[in-house]
């Protein structure tokens, strides 16, 4: 249950209900690190039949050359991954990406990156960029630079603690449009199981640097310093035969520090706390379970990147199959928003969720889904991604969209299989209504967007050649303007015995807005040569015509990519060939 409750400073029965729930983390992590747990040795023999040191990775280099009418730019990206293994017990992988794309150079979450992860037997360190789950409510899955452990032995015990920067400073420009404070923080989380329970605890304190930005040339800019700290309880136990009951008990406390004026203070406190609770039966092929979640408005923690809100639901959830041919699932329930009561009005709606495979034939497979559940997704349209020369550009991409409405249906249809030829035929639809969490950009906002594709894909095997065509319509209507798409594409690869590959594929996009029309070209050709099983070297060509853009009609990029898998000692026995 989520309760969101606005205060300048949080009152006694707050403060004295986040130290109770302190303590009992606390208390949890005494308990269970103290608790004498079984350690297993390493078998002598794994030992001594092992190198002293085995050597492997990784390495591949991307190069892209992009040609513009009145400049030329090179963008290139090493990446690659070094695994060392000491007596087949101790693992130490390292791995990095690194661009000179000066694109990256001012983001909260930087590309350049490295990582260095060693293990030994339950035991493993993480240090560089790194990033981990605790729980949706605290820690959910959010990129941090620092240091970690976990351990995750064989035993009852299972444990994971960080401390890093979640965000480097921004410095705020006439160019910038995500200045921030650096991030700093950690927390640890908790696991214990056994044959009938499963307990987990956390804690996370992530907080702003206030002094690490200036904002006094671009007061336009300011944001507010936030400092979080959040932390949840959940468990999941088998009560008897097929029944399990699970549930999740959160806090988080956020405090921003403001600028203190006459009208007003200089801090306020927001305090969330959450509940959600889960009963499930299962029987033979089915199941069956009812559901509770209540989420306040504007939730928020500093260890996750969007989260639900403003919703209290209650369902109930169904799974079975069918004659083996068909799998259902479904969640029906009751929502409704305006759980604090600050609102003018409450919006009440029936949720639901369902979810059709099917096998009716045997070279038939069907899928189809509706949904009004509401979810984050990164959002790009058609044009957008039909335009992107290399995988440089949308570098950032922690801006989400939210879908409140989601409808898809999709159908393979195998029409020819034997021993030298396949050749399927597929269509699919979807359609999708969004909500604006773009923190700048509003193209997505409240839009309806449907999607309509069907095509070919045709392989010969023996002269191993695959052959694909697709036609495609795509209609997007948002506030600000909307606009039809009618794409045509065609694809050939050709796989030769001496490890050389080709492929090419030519687009034709027609598209139509409410400000002008367009035709777009987009051809890509590419070849790939493996060389002794170990080094791969690509070249690729990307040309698209594109009237839309007054700026850069005509692009043209050239990519060479190169990669060695190595192992410079391998992991044979000392004792095998001896």
């Amino acid at each position: 249950m989520f309760i969101k409750v606005n205060n300048i400073l949080p009152s006694p029965q707050k403060e004295c209900n986040l130290l109770l729930f302190s303590n009992l983390l606390i208390s949890f992590f005494v308990i269970f690190v103290l608790n004498p747990a079984k350690i297993y040795s390493q078998s002598i023999e794994t030992i001594t039949n092992s190198r002293p040191i085995t050597i492997g990775g990784n390495i591949a280099f991307n190069d892209n050359l992009e040609f513009l009418s009145d400049s030329v730019s090179n963008y290139y990206c090493l990446s690659g991954g070094l695994s060392t293994k000491f007596f087949g017990v101790v693992d130490v992988p390292v791995s990095f990406a690194y661009t000179n794309n000066q694109l990256t150079k001012n983001l909260a979450l930087p590309f350049n990156r490295f990582s260095l992860n060693p293990s030994y037997k339950e035991y493993t360190l993480y240090v560089g960029y790194n990033s981990m789950t605790f729980s949706k409510f605290t820690m959910n899955g959010h990129d941090y630079f620092g240091g970690g452990f976990g351990y995750a032995g064989n035993g009852a015990i299972e444990v994971e603690a960080f401390f890093g920067r979640h965000r480097k400073a921004v410095i705020p420009d006439s160019t910038t449009t995500d200045a921030g404070y650096a991030r700093l923080g950690g927390g640890f989380k908790i696991n214990y199981k056994s044959d009938k329970y499963n307990i987990s605890a956390n804690v996370i304190k992530i907080k702003d640097r206030k002094n690490s930005v200036n904002f006094d040339n671009f007061p336009q800019q300011y944001i507010q310093p936030k400092d979080n700290i959040a932390s949840s309880i959940a468990f999941e136990t088998q009560l008897f035969g097929n029944l399990s009951v699970s549930g999740e008990y959160a806090v988080s406390s956020m405090q921003e520090i403001g600028q203190s004026t006459e009208e007003s203070p200089k801090s306020k406190n927001v305090v969330y706390q959450a509940i959600e609770a889960s009963l499930a039966y299962s029987f033979e092929s089915s199941s069956i379970g009812v559901s509770y979640d209540r989420l306040p408005p504007d939730y928020e923690t500093l260890g996750g990147y969007y989260f639900s809100e403003d919703e209290e639901q209650i369902s109930l959830n169904l799974a079975t199959t069918i004659a083996e041919k068909y799998q259902l699932s479904g969640n029906f329930g009751y929502r409704h928003d305006n759980v604090d009561n600050q609102q003018l009005t409450t919006n009440k709606s029936f949720a639901y969720s369902l979810n059709l495979s099917a096998n009716p034939i045997e070279r038939l497979s069907l899928s189809v889904g509706i949904n009004n559940d509401q979810s984050y997704v990164n959002l790009k349209d058609n044009l957008e991604q039909l335009t992107q020369m290399s995988d440089f550009e949308d570098l950032d991409t922690n801006e989400y969209s939210r879908l409140n409405l989601t409808t898809n249906f999709s159908a393979n249809y195998t029409m020819k299989e034997n021993e030298n030829l396949s050749n399927n035929f597929y269509t699919s639809f979807s359609f999708n209504t969004t909500s604006d969490k773009q923190r700048y950009d509003t193209t997505n906002a409240n839009s309806r967007i449907y999607n309509l594709n069907f095509g070919t894909n045709s392989v010969l095997k023996v002269p191993k050649i695959s052959v694909g065509t697709n036609i495609g319509l795509s209609q997007t209507d948002s506030y600000s303007q909307g606009y039809k798409m009618l794409t045509l594409t065609g694809s050939l690869s050709k796989n030769f015995n001496s490890g050389l590959s080709l492929s090419g594929a030519y687009t034709y996009a027609a598209t139509k807005s409410d400000t002008l029309q367009s035709n777009v070209t987009n051809i890509r050709t590419s070849a790939s040569y493996a060389l002794f099983k170990k080094h791969n070297l690509g070249l690729a060509f990307c040309y698209i015509h594109n009237p839309m853009s007054r700026e850069f009609e005509y692009r043209y990029t050239l990519s060479i990519n190169y990669s060695y898998g190595f192992s410079l000692i391998d992991n044979k026995k000392k004792l095998d060939n001896e």
